[in-house]
């Protein structure tokens, strides 16, 4: 099996596991019917959360490199 191949079957394992942690934790939450999450909104959430995590971090290095 190739590298490559590799990542494709732990990125599926991972989405999998994922999916089964955010459906039990919801069921304990929330045991009533909820909406389906949608594929686009999930790449909305995950864009935004990288987006700002990477903001914060060139804030602090610059933070940084000005306080030096």
């Amino acid at each position: 099996m190739s590298g490559e191949d590799q990542v494709h079957v732990w990125a599926r394992r991972l989405r999998v596991a994922g999916a089964r942690v955010l459906s039990t934790v919801g069921n304990l939450a929330t045991p009533v019917e909820r909406p389906a999450r949608s594929e686009s909104g999930v790449n909305t959430l995950v864009a935004t959360v990288t987006l700002a995590t990477g903001l914060i971090f060139l804030l602090v290095m610059l933070v940084t490199w000005l306080t030096r």
